[in-house]
């Protein structure tokens, strides 16, 4: 679409404070600057046997500043939960909060925000349903992983167990109000939780780059991060002491989260979302056994971008047209999955899918109302199915063809 015809806002809210040791020197400066006094310190029980909220809450009372620890964060955090941290801040009189560990923490934080200034149940406020109107506790982010991006997005995903969903809450009142992106933090996350949630980066830029409200200025920031993430996520995998590639995947993601946050997510994470919600398979990896699936389903809407991509992957894809570099970006990335480690389905699950099984995959997919308008592809369920098909070990009725 020529530039002359579109009309686009961007605005990314979130102060991004950037380097190794940045949040043993620029915590405590920014709290007070905020003038907050008592925090609630929302993280998940894994960090705190690495001990990285003990020294956060030992800063802050060294200085001055009283704080709480909620650390039930489970992945893919239960609504269930986010009550209970929300009435654990109430009870305490608490007057911000401070997301510290992935994407599951920052999720968390970010819906007890809404339940604190909301009444109500936080399933409310889903994408939706009741609109958020008041503006949510001082909240700052200390990414502790290398790929979700949500440090600086305005969604929180909340899942429901009962009906097995996971749902969007959305408003640009969630955007945390400074982002401590300091990949000393990363240095002891094991090197197959680095893979996937960095893929899962890689996939926040791949989509928002293809995207329908990919903007140019999406665009630079999407493959920017697609650049470091291709050049640095294998170093990484392959050294995990080497810390110049190890800070370059950590602000990938957060780029990646600016990309996708301005620019939106695609089919991607329509069919992740119910493969973590109903099987609790972790986010990242859902994502990067299905890419390159939905990738070759993808292609023939945007040749020229996918193209882009894989001369990313390939340098020597440059001398060919859009349409053949394009199609060779299935095969690159497959090869890359393989490279570090990451299954090519999910056969890992040992669960034989039924057709019953599967259509109720798609149809939460085709629900996932934050992505599946986004796609640069219009989608029909049939489609979804024959995506899930290539990825999920499917029963089959005892004398049945194969």
């Amino acid at each position: 679409m020529y530039l002359n015809l579109q009309t686009f806002n961007s605005t990314l809210p979130t102060n991004v404070i950037f380097g190794v040791n940045s949040v043993e020197e620029n915590l405590i400066v920014k709290i007070k600057e905020y003038n907050k006094t008592n925090v609630f310190i929302a993280t998940d029980p894994g960090l705190v046997k690495a001990g990285i909220p003990d020294k956060i809450y030992s800063l802050l009372k060294d200085n001055g500043i009283e704080a709480i620890v909620f650390s039930e964060v489970e992945p893919n955090p239960h609504a269930v939960t986010i009550m209970k941290g929300s009435e654990l801040y109430k009870a305490e009189s608490c007057d911000m909060i401070l997301a510290v560990g992935g994407g599951s923490a920052m999720d968390f934080a970010k819906a007890v925000g809404v339940k604190v200034s909301h009444p109500g149940h936080i399933l409310d406020y889903r994408r939706g349903e009741n609109p958020i109107v008041n503006e949510i506790p001082t909240l700052f982010a200390i990414p502790t992983t290398v790929g979700t991006g949500s440090e600086v997005t305005t969604v929180a995903v909340v899942t429901d167990h009962v009906a097995g969903r996971k749902y969007v809450v959305s408003s640009p009142m969630l955007a945390p109000k400074v982002a401590f992106v300091d990949p000393i933090l990363t240095s002891s996350l094991p090197r197959q939780v680095v893979v996937t949630t960095g893929i899962d980066a890689l996939v926040h830029a791949i989509e928002a780059f293809t995207a329908i409200r990919a903007t140019p200025i999406t665009d630079g920031l999407a493959i920017q991060a697609i650049k470091m993430l291709v050049e640095n996520l294998p170093s990484t995998y392959a050294h995990p002491k080497y810390l110049e590639a190890r800070s370059q995947v950590h602000l990938a993601s957060t780029i990646a989260g600016m990309a996708f946050s301005l620019g939106g997510l695609g089919l991607v994470h329509s069919c992740s979302h119910p493969m973590s919600a109903i099987y609790n398979v972790p986010h990242g990896l859902a994502n990067a056994i299905l890419l390159p699936n939905i990738i070759e389903y993808n292609l023939i809407s945007n040749y020229q971008k996918y193209a882009e991509i894989a001369r990313i992957f390939d340098s020597s894809l440059t001398v060919q047209n859009n349409k053949v570099a394009a199609e060779n970006l299935v095969n690159l990335l497959n090869s890359f999955n393989q490279a570090l480690g990451i299954p090519k389905d999910f056969n890992y699950l040992g669960i034989k899918f039924t057709e019953e099984m599967v259509n109720r995959l798609a149809h939460d997919a085709m629900d996932d109302k934050g992505t599946i308008p986004n796609n640069p592809r219009k989608v029909i369920k049939e489609d979804i199915v024959q995506i899930y098909n290539k990825v999920l070990p499917l029963y089959q009725e005892e004398g049945a063809l194969t």
